[in-house]
């Protein structure tokens, strides 16, 4: 059951947002223009009437109650995190639960998304996460493969943001600047385009249908939240197939290959230097503290250490921990592996240590927690009654 929308479409008294725009100029260079029908007697075809003016405010009521009620849309056109920051190309379906997937692209890199349960993967080649400034130390592991990635990484979360109901009180909540709709036609299909408060905020409606073919807005803010992405989104409604494809996409997905997804939300990196000791045995520690080396990192991430003691003689040992790193924070490692062999040997030997640092996409039991959420989320939806999930899923605090 899609959620009541409180509508405020009132004139005026926004702080005015700027949309991005374009304008198209058509050069004339070389051609001659016929005037006489201009001239008294020039006996052209009459000018048509001009179309009687309608009001805005009841077709954008019917126009976010129909959205409100979709089982499923479909998106296509760009995004970005925020006004001046980079700008996506983007074709997704997203559910009336939040779950989502599709693609976008940066520049000429084509990458595929999921975004469920709070979180957005991206799979995509090297050069995508190059173009991001992502420095991680399991990089060599993300071209190819499903990374669980953020907002800004992605250009929008489409969960939050774009399912039905919750896009339908989001445009709802920012008030018309005219009164009057203003007939358009765009890209050969009749529209009211509706002007929005902010500057060039707009929203085309299929004047047959009565649907949202189009939006325009600078800065896309859904209730809670205190900012939001820039958008120019074509929308049209998605069947009970595409949405019934939809999830199975992304629960095979989840099921059989984000267990080794990665992380790149947070850039890992050692603070300082780490430190190793031996004791008799040879009995060694590794430890060492890891931080949010960029320092503009989002989230929780589930960082990996393992370390490998090694001697030409007497072989190898192992040993790891995990941990969760908090955007902005450092987390403590440490393990230790004991070779116990003293006793039968009595000499002295030297001991080599290294350590990696990996990431987590998923890990613990997050895995089995977000196909139980995508499987009540797929009931939902194709019963009727599809709730939006969360920001943030209860289970993204941590795990190993």
């Amino acid at each position: 059951m899609a959620p009541v929308i409180h509508n405020r479409l009132r004139r005026g008294g926004r702080t005015v947002l700027a949309a991005a725009g374009a304008t198209v100029v058509l050069g004339l260079a070389g051609c001659s223009i016929d005037l006489s029908d201009l001239r008294p007697g020039g006996g052209g075809e009459p000018s048509p009437e001009p179309a009687e003016p309608v009001a805005a405010a009841p077709l954008v009521e019917q126009a976010l109650t129909d959205l409100a009620e979709y089982q499923g849309l479909v998106v296509t056109g760009q995004v970005a995190e925020s006004v001046g920051a980079d700008v996506r190309d983007a074709s997704l379906t997203v559910a009336d639960g939040g779950a989502a997937n599709g693609t976008i692209r940066s520049g000429s890199i084509e990458a595929d998304l999921i975004s469920a349960d709070g979180r957005i993967f991206i799979r995509a080649l090297e050069d995508f996460w190059l173009d991001q400034g992502v420095f991680a130390p399991d990089f060599d592991e993300f071209g190819g493969n499903w990374v669980r990635a953020s907002a800004a990484q992605a250009g929008i979360d489409p969960s939050a943001v774009l399912a039905p109901p919750v896009l339908a009180e989001a445009l709802g909540g920012i008030e018309l600047e005219s009164d009057e709709a203003v007939e358009e036609n765009l890209d050969g299909t009749l529209t009211h385009r509706i002007d929005l408060a902010g500057e060039r905020n707009q929203m085309w409606i299929d004047a047959e249908s009565g649907q949202i073919k189009r939006i325009a807005i600078e800065e896309l803010v859904v209730p809670e939240a205190e900012s939001g992405p820039q958008v120019r989104l074509d929308l049209a409604e998605a069947d009970t197939a595409a949405v019934e494809a939809l999830y199975d996409g992304v629960v095979a997905t989840t099921t059989d290959e984000l267990g080794s997804s990665r992380d790149a939300r947070i850039e890992v990196g050692w603070d300082g230097q780490a430190e190793m000791t031996c004791e008799d045995g040879p009995d060694c520690t590794w430890s060492g503290t890891v931080r949010d080396a960029a320092g503009t990192g989002t989230g929780t991430v589930a960082v990996r250490m393992d370390v490998t003691f090694s001697n030409s003689e007497i072989g190898e040992q192992t040993c790891d921990d995990s941990g969760n790193l908090e955007a902005g924070g450092t987390l403590d490692l440490s393990c230790s592996a004991d070779y116990n062999i003293v006793s039968q040997t009595q000499q002295t030997y030297t001991i080599d240590g290294n350590a990696t640092l990996s990431t987590r996409g998923l890990p613990g039991g997050q895995q089995e927690s977000m196909l139980e959420a995508l499987n009540e989320q797929r009931e939902a939806t194709l019963s009727g009654g599809g709730e939006p999930a969360d920001e943030e899923s209860e289970e993204d605090e941590g795990g190993n």
